[in-house]
This record gives C-alpha cells, sequence and structure tokens, in this order.
C-alpha cells in the first residue's frame, strides 16, 4: 500500500475548486505515519488515532485541543518496519461504554515469518484513556506468504459482526491463487462474531456466513472474496452498504459495494477489465461500481460516505482518495444511474500521501496524512461558505411521555454590517433541532468580517448579537449560542428563564398553555392562507393551514404547557 513516489500527476476529472484540506487540530504535535482515525462510539467525543508502528493516540474533538494521550502501546509487539506492515486496523465494539473492549489488526514477525493477528484489548475502567498490552486476547492469527498487501482494516457492521480484511498474499499478480482459493483467508473479507466462541475459537461464526457449515473445506470466516489488497472499507450507516478501495495492480483501482458471498473477480479481474488472459463467461464475478485507470491514480485509499452536516453538498457522496496520486475524490452513486466522480481537492504539489479516512461521532470526515515526521490529522472545508453553528431557545409542543419537544423550529438568521446603518449582508433559514437546540446556518455571500447575527422566529420577533459584534470567515464554523449571553446589541424578547435565556414564549398567543385561544388564532389564519414567518405557522413550512390547525388542535386537547429550554 505505501510506496513513496512524487505525486506529480494530474486526476483527469471535474473539480470542485472550492473544497480545501486545512489541518483539523493544529495544536497538536506532529503524528508519525497515522493510518486510522476512529471514534469510540460511546459519546464522548474522544479521538483515536492510531500510528503504524503500534501507538494508539487519544485527545478531546476539539480544533483548539494541544495535548494527546497514549490509549495503547504495542510497538514492542508489531513489526518495526515494511512498507504494509505493522499496526493497520482499529474498531470499537458497539458496546464499548460497558465492556470496554475494542480490536486491532497488527502484523508481526516470528521466526523470520511474518504474520497478520486480530486482538482484542480492555481499555482501563479506572482512567479510560489508557490500556494495558496484558489484557490482550488473541482472536485470529493468519502466515503471510509476502511482506505486502496485508489489508488490516476492522470494522463493525450495522450487524453487530466485526468485519477484517486480508490481502491477497502479496507479491505481484497474485502468485499463489490466493484470491480465488476458498480455503484460504487471503484475498477476503472475513466476518466473525466476537460476543460468542466456538470450535475452540475466541470466536464464532455467523450463520449467514456464505460458507458456514460447508463440507468442501472453505473457510468459514470468508464474507466476500476475489480481492487483491482491499485498504479501507466502510459502511454507510443509513443505507448499511459496505464499500471498499480494492487496490489495483498494473492498470485499475476499484470502487466495490461488498455483498455477502460474491466474487470480486481477483486474479482473474483487475477492475471492469480481464487481468492478463482470462476467460470471464459465466464467473459469476461481481464488477465494481467505479474503477480509475493508472493514468489518474496507483493506490486507491477507501473512504466513507459522507454523512455529516458541514459540507451539505457532499451528503451521501463517497468521498475518498489515491495514496499515490494524493488526490481527493468524491463519487455520487445512487445504485441505478451511471456513478459521477468529481476532484475535491489535489494535493500533488505537497506530497500528501493519503493513508487513510475517518469520520468522528457527528459523521465528519477526515483524513490522515502519512509521514513518518509530519503526520497529520486533516478535514474538507468548503473555502466559499461561512458557516455559524447557531443555538437558540426553540418554540415547540411538550410531550410528556418523551420529555422532550416533539417539533423542530424554523429560523431565519440575517447578517449584518457591523457599522451602521447594519446594511444586510446575507441571510439563511435553519432547522434548530428539538433536542440540543442547534442548526447550521451557511452564507455563500459572506465576506470575512466582524457582523451582527439577528435571529428571526416565525413571530418576526427580532433578536441581536452581542454588541461587539462576531467574525465570519469562509471555509470556518463560528458558533454563537443566543441562550447564553444576556450581553445583546439591542433590547428584544430576551427572557431569562432560570440560567437560560429564551428568545420568546412559545405558544402561538404566548400565554403559556395550549388551548382554545391558539385554535382561534391558527384557525383565523388559515382560513386565508397566511403565509411567512408568522407564529401560527406552527409547523414552520411558511403558510398556515389545516395542517397548522390540526397540530394545535392535537396538543390543545390535553393542555399541553410550552416549554421554555
Amino acid at each position: 500500500m505505501f510506496f513513496l513516489m512524487l505525486c506529480n500527476f494530474t486526476a483527469a476529472t471535474v473539480s470542485f475548486s472550492q473544497y480545501k484540506l486545512q489541518p483539523a487540530f493544529p495544536n497538536l504535535p506532529a503524528f508519525s505515519s497515522p493510518i486510522e482515525f476512529v471514534h469510540a462510539g460511546d459519546s464522548t467525543n474522544r479521538i483515536f488515532v492510531a500510528q503504524q508502528r503500534g501507538l494508539i493516540y487519544v485527545f478531546n474533538n476539539s480544533p483548539l485541543v494541544s495535548a494527546r494521550k497514549t490509549f495503547l502501546n504495542i510497538s514492542s509487539k508489531v513489526s518495526a518496519s515494511g512498507s504494509e506492515t505493522g499496526l493497520l486496523g482499529l474498531a470499537f465494539h458497539p458496546n464499548y461504554k460497558n465492556n470496554r473492549y475494542f480490536y486491532v489488526n497488527f502484523t508481526f514477525d516470528s521466526a523470520s515469518a511474518l504474520w497478520s493477528r486480530i486482538s482484542r484489548f480492555t481499555a482501563s475502567s479506572s482512567n479510560p484513556d489508557t490500556t494495558l498490552p496484558s489484557t490482550e486476547l488473541i482472536l485470529l492469527t493468519l502466515s503471510q506468504p509476502y511482506s505486502n498487501h496485508n489489508g488490516g482494516k476492522v470494522a463493525f457492521g450495522p450487524d453487530g459482526y466485526l468485519y477484517t480484511s486480508f490481502g491477497d498474499g502479496g507479491s505481484g499478480g497474485d502468485p499463489l491463487g490466493n484470491g480465488q482459493n476458498k480455503s484460504t483467508l487471503l484475498g477476503k473479507i472475513l466476518r466473525i462474531n466476537v460476543d460468542s466462541s466456538s470450535g475452540g475459537k475466541n470466536y464464532s461464526i455467523p450463520v449467514t456466513n456464505p460458507f458456514y457449515g460447508n463440507l468442501s473445506g472453505y473457510k468459514e470466516e470468508i464474507y466476500a472474496y476475489g480481492l487483491r489488497n482491499t485498504w479501507r472499507f466502510s459502511f454507510d450507516r443509513q443505507t448499511n452498504r459496505l464499500w471498499a478501495g480494492d487496490v489495483g495492480q498494473n492498470a485499475y483501482e476499484e470502487i466495490d459495494i461488498i455483498e455477502n458471498g460474491k466474487n470480486y473477480g481477483w486474479n482473474k479481474m483487475e477492475g471492469f477489465y480481464c487481468y492478463g488472459t482470462c476467460d470471464t463467461t459465466g464467473k459469476g464475478f461481481t464488477r465494481p461500481i467505479y474503477n480509475y485507470s493508472h493514468s489518474s491514480g496507483l493506490s486507491i485509499s477507501g473512504g466513507y460516505v459522507y454523512r455529516g452536516s458541514l459540507l451539505p453538498g457532499l451528503y451521501g457522496k463517497y468521498i475518498y482518495g489515491d495514496y499515490q496520486y494524493c488526490s481527493v475524490w468524491a463519487l455520487d452513486y445512487d445504485g441505478v444511474n451511471p456513478p459521477v466522480n468529481t476532484l475535491l481537492h489535489d494535493t500533488t504539489n505537497n506530497a500528501f500521501y493519503i493513508s487513510s479516512f475517518g469520520v468522528d461521532q457527528n459523521n465528519e470526515i477526515y483524513i490522515c496524512r502519512y509521514s513518518s515526521s509530519n503526520g497529520g490529522i486533516f478535514k474538507i472545508v468548503n473555502t466559499s461558505v461561512s458557516t455559524l453553528e447557531l443555538k437558540a431557545s426553540i418554540e415547540g409542543f411538550y410531550n410528556a411521555d418523551s420529555s422532550r419537544l416533539n417539533m423542530k423550529d424554523t429560523v431565519r438568521i440575517f447578517v449584518r454590517r457591523f457599522e451602521s446603518p447594519y446594511n444586510l449582508v446575507d441571510s439563511a433559514v435553519a432547522v434548530l433541532d428539538s433536542v440540543n437546540l442547534k442548526a447550521l446556518c451557511f452564507f455563500n455571500n459572506t465576506p470575512n468580517g466582524k457582523y451582527f447575527f439577528v435571529f428571526e422566529h416565525r413571530n418576526s420577533i427580532e433578536t441581536w448579537s452581542r454588541a461587539e459584534g462576531d467574525s465570519l470567515k469562509k471555509g470556518s464554523v463560528m458558533s454563537y449560542d443566543f441562550t447564553s449571553n444576556a450581553a445583546k446589541a439591542y433590547e428584544s424578547n430576551q427572557v431569562l428563564v432560570g440560567t437560560v435565556y429564551c428568545i420568546y414564549n412559545a405558544d402561538v398567543n404566548q400565554d403559556d398553555v395550549i388551548d382554545g385561544g391558539d385554535i382561534a388564532a391558527v384557525e383565523n389564519d388559515a382560513t386565508t392562507a397566511e403565509e411567512g414567518y408568522i407564529k401560527t405557522d406552527v409547523t414552520g413550512d411558511l403558510i398556515t393551514d389545516a395542517s397548522d390547525l390540526s397540530l394545535v388542535q392535537n396538543n390543545s386537547s390535553i393542555n399541553i404547557m410550552t416549554i421554555r429550554p
């Protein structure tokens, strides 16, 4: 996987030039050959970065973080040299918050031979930022015939099983024929159940694996086969699709959707094409969804389908890169129409070797820059957009069963110049989340500078941000919390409830109870289909109609009190 070469090529792809890479944690020391970026799924918002020679660091997910801790050090166990050996994968158990289990895939040297191993470790109960190497439980050990093509990814699927990848064993062209040999684990993606054990192993085989219980000597751990060297796979949690980047041999790199029992063709196929001389008729090979030739890249680094919030233009696209050509792409694929590939960022002139992608607990995407002395973690930003993360009180109806508001609130934010007469610069519509009271506002026409943020609810009352103003910068995220700051630029409808500043009282006629008075007000506006940001538009669809009336009538039947966050 890791072959250093000059990045002096240009991908023949349409470019989105507004997307750039910038350091995600600029105050942290440099990393040494980072190969994995993951979170633990335990709601702590911590980040774990694995380095190729056996160190795993943990730190808080903040752009201001300046310190990291050693979570695990197994440098004495893993291979100390080799471009495709060492610590290669890290995954946390879905129930990590309670059992503290996590899993690694690494290579080690023994008796002049190379081996791959999957092990479980247990984090400390007294210090969640540390793990003792002595907690290791070995699950699987596999002999490697050559030093390259070791795969190494580990990840839990939506089914709760652990998936891992091993390359075809190495050398070139798969000389041992491992990709098509179902009696070996090489050249495969495997699936095992780590929550039970059987057959003398520290895991069991899911009964839905394609070769479970077979009598032909096929490895029951196999989930899919015919893969050369899957360098990173990931699950799209919205569709449950398993995406994989499979590194090619001489001509093509490919992206596959991995499915149970499918044969992806290696070493008979490379991408969509025959490898060498072969007859593919009736072989049942599953083609990739996309491949690119070695005029555009030489070593794919598989990524993730983007499901975050900060880059709405990339939502649902598969973000991946090429290690040697140093490029980042977005593949738009819906399973029906031909995929469309777009170049997001070309790091040709920066020797930016992309070893891996990762996501945090908010599904925002990050990129590991591979370097033994200057490795780092980067994020994709849209340099044409300024982003405001807004927090404010919400208008909605309280659900006694869930103890939460049962609707979201559509609001509008105006950006006004800081200097008098405070001219309007830009505006955005956002929907406040009813759980954390936050929303993202995107401004395309706001130059870098200092501004007032003017918050307008559907009742058309405005609240201005603090008197000293706040800055917006393209490619950056600014946060503003209207619920915590009393120093506003102008008096408005700020109401202090306990320690929280609320924007307004919530119910339509603002008498703190939803009853017949609110029904009458909504019904009156519904008869003329009033439009716009008005307080009787309780559904936030910009028109007062029967849907608003129905919602108010439903809640007024039990006199639900409005909530002030």
